[in-house]
C-alpha cells in the first residue's frame, strides 16, 4: 500500500482477508483529506495512528483518498479484529464506554472504548462502500464504520448485521446520496425500518438500484402493506428512474404491480424469484404496460405454473408436468413478450413487423425448470454459470450499436458467444451470468488482492 500514493479503489476477497490487520486498513483509509466531526480538515494530523512517526504521516497527506472500497465476504478473525480495533480507535468518541444492541437478542450492552482527543473520525472521499457477507462484524461496530462515510453513493450491507438504528442514522444524514443500495438477506432488519427508510430518508430519493432480495432461508421482512407503502411513496419507485430491482420473496400480489406502481420506463434488470403465487399472466402484464425495456427477468420458484422447482416438484415430477411448465412458460410470457405483431396491410404491400412489446432477452429459472425445457425451443438456450445458477436465454438477440436486435444470424459474434455459452454447460468463467446478486462499487482505478 505505500507504494501506491494514487490508489483510489480497493477491492478484497475472503480468500485473503487474513492479510487485512490494523496496519492494513490504516494505511488504507487512513491517507488523503480526512475530517473530524466538525468538518475541521487534518490530513492525518492528531490522529491516534499505528505507526507514529511524523514521516509516515507525512507520506498519506500526500495520497490519495479511497473513493471506493469492497471487502465482499471477508470474515476471518483478523479482518474483524483489525476493523474493530480501528472504529475503537478512530470513530468511537470518548465516554468511558460505548452503547449499543447486543446481536444476539437486542440486549443493551456497554462496552469500553478507546480514548479519542476530539471527535471522531469522518471520510468525505469515499463514496463506494461494498460489504456483502461481512457477517462477522457486530453491529455496533458495523454502525459507526459505515456511518463514517458521509458521500456515499453505492452501499452494500446484504447479509450483515445491519440494524434499524443504522438506516435511522443514514436516513437522517445530510449528505449521504445513493444511487446503488443492496439489503439482501438482512435479518435484523424490519419492513417498518426499510419502508420508512425509502420512503423518508433524503438518502434514497435518487437510488436507481434496489436489492430487497431475500429466499427461503432468509426471506424479507416486507409485508405486503409495507410494499405498498413503498412502491406508491418511495421517491425511487415514484421517479421511474430505477434501472435494477429485486424484489425477490417479498410478497408481491398481482394488485401493487398493476394497480400500485407507476411506469418504470428505465428499468432493465427485475428480480422477482421466490413468490410461488404469483401468475405469470400478471407478470406478462406488467412487463407489458409499465416496464417494457427489462431485458432480465430472475422467477426461481415463482408462479405455479412455470416453476417446478419448489416444495413437491422436482424429482418425480410427471413428464407431462414438464411439458406443462416449458408450455407455459412460451405461451403466456416469452411468446406475448418476445413475438414481433404482424401488423394488418393490404394485399398488395409487404407485411410489416412491428417490434416486440418489451426487450426482455432473458429468464433465471430453477434447475428443474431449466431441465423441463431440454434443447430449448427456436434461438431460446439455457446457459448455466459456474455457481450452479442458470438462465433461458435468446441467443439470437443481443445490443449491436444503440440497438437491441432479434434474430440476429448465426455467424453474427454475438449470436456465436451465446450458442459457446450454451453449449459449455456450465464449463464457463465466473464471470458469466446475469442479474447480479452482489452489486458492484469498484469502477474506477482497481487493486484487487487474491489469496495464493
Amino acid at each position: 500500500m505505500q507504494e501506491l500514493p494514487n490508489l483510489t479503489a480497493f477491492g478484497a476477497t475472503e480468500y485473503m482477508d487474513g492479510a487485512l490487520t490494523l496496519p492494513v486498513l490504516s494505511e488504507l483509509l487512513l491517507r488523503g483529506p480526512i475530517f473530524r466531526g466538525r468538518g475541521r480538515p487534518t490530513r492525518g494530523r492528531g490522529l491516534v495512528t499505528v505507526d507514529p512517526e511524523e514521516e509516515d504521516r507525512e507520506r498519506r497527506r500526500d495520497c490519495k483518498a479511497l473513493v471506493a472500497m469492497d471487502l465482499t465476504g471477508c470474515v476471518s478473525a483478523v479482518f474483524v479484529s483489525a476493523l474493530t480495533e480501528f472504529v475503537n480507535t478512530h470513530l468511537l468518541r470518548e465516554d468511558g464506554y460505548s452503547s449499543g444492541s447486543d446481536d444476539e437478542g437486542g440486549r443493551q450492552s456497554r462496552r469500553p472504548s478507546r480514548f479519542i482527543e476530539e471527535e471522531p473520525l469522518i471520510f468525505p472521499g469515499l463514496k463506494r462502500l461494498g460489504l456483502r457477507g461481512v457477517k462477522s462484524i457486530q453491529s455496533h461496530i458495523l454502525t459507526p464504520f459505515v456511518l463514517a462515510f458521509p458521500s456515499l453513493t453505492h452501499l452494500d450491507l446484504s447479509a450483515t448485521r445491519v440494524t434499524p438504528t443504522l438506516l435511522t442514522a443514514l436516513g437522517a444524514s445530510t449528505s449521504v446520496r445513493l444511487h446503488s443500495l443492496a439489503l439482501a438477506r438482512c435479518i435484523r432488519l424490519t419492513g417498518s425500518s426499510i419502508r420508512d427508510f425509502l420512503i423518508h430518508a433524503p438518502a434514497t430519493a435518487q437510488i436507481r438500484e434496489l436489492t430487497l432480495y431475500g429466499d427461503p432461508t432468509f426471506p424479507s421482512p416486507i409485508t405486503t402493506s409495507d410494499l405498498k407503502e413503498i412502491i406508491s411513496l418511495a421517491p425511487c419507485f415514484t421517479s421511474g428512474e430505477l434501472t435494477y430491482l429485486d424484489l425477490s420473496s417479498v410478497p408481491v400480489t398481482k394488485e401493487i404491480l398493476i394497480d400500485v406502481c407507476k411506469p418504470l420506463p428505465k428499468l432493465r434488470s427485475l428480480g422477482l424469484s421466490y413468490i410461488p403465487d404469483l401468475e405469470l399472466d400478471v407478470i406478462a402484464q406488467f412487463l407489458k404496460s409499465k416496464a417494457p425495456n427489462v431485458e432480465v427477468l430472475t422467477l426461481v420458484s415463482t408462479s405455479p405454473d412455470s416453476d417446478r422447482g419448489r416444495a413437491g416438484a422436482g424429482v418425480g415430477v410427471p413428464r407431462g408436468s414438464a411439458q406443462q411448465a416449458s408450455l407455459a412458460l412460451h405461451s403466456r410470457l416469452i411468446g406475448p413478450l418476445c413475438t414481433p405483431a404482424y401488423a394488418s396491410t393490404l394485399l398488395s404491400q409487404p407485411v410489416v413487423l412491428q417490434p416486440p412489446p418489451t426487450r426482455l432477452r432473458v429468464i433465471e429459472l430453477s434447475g428443474p425448470t431449466l431441465t423441463s425445457l431440454g434443447a430449448g425451443a427456436g434461438t431460446w438456450r439455457i446457459i448455466k454459470s459456474k455457481g450452479g445458477r442458470g438462465w433461458y436465454v435468446d441467443t439470437a438477440a443481443g445490443w449491436v450499436g444503440a440497438e437491441l436486435q432479434r434474430n440476429l444470424p448465426k455467424e453474427h459474434p454475438l449470436r456465436a458467444q451465446m450458442d459457446r455459452l450454451a453449449d459449455a454447460n456450465g464449463n464457463v468463467n465466473s464471470g458469466v451470468g446475469w442479474h447480479a446478486r452482489k452489486m458492484e462499487v469498484s469502477d474506477l482505478v482497481f487493486i484487487t488482492l487474491l489469496g495464493t
